[in-house]
């Protein structure tokens, strides 16, 4: 792939999630080349080296359809992909990890497990092009209005904690993202990385 001030990234955000906003800060704060969109654009500028997929679960936006919305959107950019020939290029989608299950956000495990699978299917399909796609699945960042739902109605559940002494940040998300958007990691594909600080050990329980 081209070194990073070269290299294009579009970042579709449907649910014009805080998230999003960071990931694309944190990505043209490093020398990527970012463009943000809610909708995939008619004609994208050049060759796109990278595509991340931010939904908004994390952020609690109410999001349908995750999965149809990634695989039409893969669809129609992969013509815009950078080709094998040229390095290739990443799709990183962005998940919950509600999708291991949580009593009082059914839906959104879901549509969080819809995208893993969608993902999954998506780098058996395109590994041969020189597109790798993976998954960042993260617990609901410091910030976001799902960090305040407090017990699930008739559990003794609580939100699933990081296990390190602080939170996940929108940051931590950004910077995992960032991980498979480098050059090094180009043999890394149909992965789900859990950027959860530990909590996905603990897959539905609470500690």
């Amino acid at each position: 792939m081209p070194d990073t001030a070269t290299r294009s990234v579009l970042v579709l955000d449907p649910a014009g999630s805080a998230t999003a906003q960071a990931i694309g800060s944190h990505l043209g704060s490093t020398g990527y080349g970012v463009d943000t969109a809610a909708e995939v654009p008619t004609d994208p500028s050049g060759p796109l080296d990278a595509v991340v997929f931010e939904p908004g679960l994390l952020d609690g936006a109410p999001t349908r359809n995750a999965a149809d919305q990634l695989l039409t959107a893969v669809e129609r950019l992969r013509p815009h992909l950078r080709a094998q020939q040229e390095g290739g290029s990443r799709i990183v989608v962005l998940t919950s990890r509600d999708g291991l299950g949580w009593p009082s956000r059914p839906a959104l495990a879901a549509e969080s497990g819809a995208l893993v699978s969608a993902a999954r299917s998506l780098a058996l399909q395109l590994g041969r092009t020189g597109t790798t796609v993976n998954v960042v699945a993260a617990l609901p960042p410091e910030g976001s209005p799902l960090r305040a739902e407090g017990r699930p109605e008739n559990t003794h559940l609580y939100e699933p904690e990081a296990l390190t002494p602080t939170p996940v940040t929108r940051q931590d998300i950004a910077d995992t993202v960032a991980f498979f958007l480098d050059a090094r990691s180009g043999y890394v594909t149909g992965q789900v990385l859990y950027c959860c600080g530990g909590a996905s050990l603990l897959s539905s329980m609470s500690v």
